[in-house]
């Protein structure tokens, strides 16, 4: 069953040490984004990690670079990770460790996932009110449990 028949992710791997993106596991959501070079994440500081790959997909997607949960455990958070249909330069990771100590990524580790999202990609409309008419208002940050 194809769930999203106009949907194709082109890849160019154009570093030679560079990873294929694909999936742990078939199902998984995410596809694993690999460095394409040994690189040293220092303590607080952001880093652009690269990945020696460049994607295409159609508009109506947008690909979402996020943490895989293994690496958030030890302290690795994934910056900025938001890639629209029209980019067309290398996928680079921004990568912060938020650890104490250095964290060494060998050529080829897993450094992030690429998640493909379909996007709404319409005009928002201006009102001069919003319906407040919900059960929830606007309620947040904890509201509805603790």
């Amino acid at each position: 069953m194809d769930l999203f028949p106009d949907f194709y992710l082109n890849v160019e791997v154009f570093r030679p040490d560079a990873v294929m993106p694909l999936r742990s596991i078939n199902g998984d959501a995410g596809l694993d984004l690999c460095v394409c070079e040994k690189t040293v994440l220092a303590p607080n500081i952001l880093a652009s990690v690269h990945t020696g790959i460049k994607i295409e997909f159609p508009i109506g997607y947008a690909a979402i670079v996020k943490e895989k949960s293994g690496l958030a455990l030890k302290g690795i958070e994934i910056k900025a990770g938001v890639i629209d249909h029209e980019y067309r330069g290398e996928v680079i990771v921004l990568a912060k460790n938020k650890s104490h100590a250095p964290i060494i990524f060998n050529k080829g580790d897993k450094i992030a996932q690429l998640l493909i999202m379909p996007v709404w990609t319409g005009r928002p409309n201006r009102v001069d009110k919003i319906d407040m008419n919900t059960a929830r208002r606007d309620k947040g940050f904890g509201s509805t449990g603790k």
